[in-house]
Protein backbone atom coordinates (compact mmCIF):
# COMPACT_ATOMS: atom_id res chain seq x y z
CA UNK A 1 0.00 0.00 0.00
CA UNK A 2 3.18 2.51 0.32
CA UNK A 3 3.80 2.52 -3.59
CA UNK A 4 -0.33 3.66 -4.32
CA UNK A 5 -0.08 7.15 -4.44
CA UNK A 6 3.11 6.87 -7.17
CA UNK A 7 1.10 3.97 -8.77
CA UNK A 8 -2.10 5.52 -9.51
CA UNK A 9 -0.59 9.39 -9.96
CA UNK A 10 -3.22 11.19 -8.36
CA UNK A 11 -2.65 11.24 -4.51
CA UNK A 12 -6.17 12.71 -3.87
CA UNK A 13 -7.48 9.59 -5.99
CA UNK A 14 -5.14 6.76 -4.35
CA UNK A 15 -6.41 8.16 -0.75
CA UNK A 16 -9.90 7.96 -1.67
CA UNK A 17 -9.22 4.28 -3.36
CA UNK A 18 -7.72 3.41 0.21
CA UNK A 19 -10.07 4.72 2.36
CA UNK A 20 -12.70 3.09 0.61
CA UNK A 21 -10.74 -0.28 0.85
CA UNK A 22 -9.49 0.22 4.15
CA UNK A 23 -12.74 1.86 6.14
CA UNK A 24 -14.79 -1.64 7.33
CA UNK A 25 -11.41 -4.24 6.72
CA UNK A 26 -10.08 -6.29 9.35
CA UNK A 27 -6.15 -7.19 9.15
CA UNK A 28 -5.56 -10.83 10.14
CA UNK A 29 -2.40 -11.89 11.01
CA UNK A 30 -1.64 -15.74 10.49
CA UNK A 31 0.88 -17.82 12.22
CA UNK A 32 1.76 -21.79 11.43
CA UNK A 33 2.26 -23.33 7.79
CA UNK A 34 0.10 -23.32 5.19
CA UNK A 35 -2.45 -26.07 4.96
CA UNK A 36 -2.13 -25.31 1.10
CA UNK A 37 1.44 -27.03 1.72
CA UNK A 38 0.10 -30.74 3.20
CA UNK A 39 -2.18 -31.14 -0.01
CA UNK A 40 -0.11 -30.04 -2.84
CA UNK A 41 -0.02 -32.35 -5.31
CA UNK A 42 3.32 -34.73 -5.47
CA UNK A 43 3.15 -34.07 -9.13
Amino acid sequence: MDDWHESIGDPILADAILDRLVHNAHKLDLSGESIRKSKRDPD
